[in-house]
């Protein structure tokens, strides 16, 4: 693993760098970075302490997603906002990129090891953010709408 503070700071700069195309509005662009933050910080400890890849990339997406819906519910932002920058630290581009680079080069072996692990990153990933969205659905506050009786 790396060193743990440059990941940090690399995180801060590439949640900043990706909010911008992604028209996250200037005002929304700090909080954006923070589930950056965040979701790096709670994956250098699972990664730490855990070690693999499914889960400690499960549990930081599940509290960058849900980090996500909570300043959502509170800026009155579309979740999107804040998901998307939250994640984006934990997408495996090294891994994608020695997949691709073993398939070109001839040597599957290399390919099929970093792809199964690129696979698992991505099932981590996929999972945090389902379980924290339906946590979001279930704890959602209802509407006291008149039922019609």
């Amino acid at each position: 693993m790396s060193n743990p503070v440059i990941m940090l700071i690399t995180a801060t700069i590439s949640t900043f760098g990706f909010s911008i195309p992604f028209y996250v509005h200037p005002r929304r662009l700090p909080v954006a970075t923070l589930g950056g933050i965040l979701t790096c910080s709670v994956y250098l400890l699972a990664a730490h302490f855990l070690g693999g890849e499914l889960i400690p990339n499960m549990l930081a997406a599940l509290v960058g997603a849900g980090f996500s819906e909570i300043m959502a519910r509170v800026t009155k932002a579309p979740v999107p906002v804040y998901m998307m920058p939250s994640v984006i630290t934990l997408v495996p581009g090294s891994k994608l990129y020695e997949t691709m680079f073993g398939i070109v080069t001839g040597d599957y072996a290399t390919a099929a090891t970093a792809g199964m692990s690129t696979l698992e990153i991505a099932l981590g990933i996929a999972g945090g953010i389902v379980i924290a969205s339906v946590l979001g659905i279930v704890f959602r506050p209802r509407s006291h709408a008149p039922t019609g009786h």
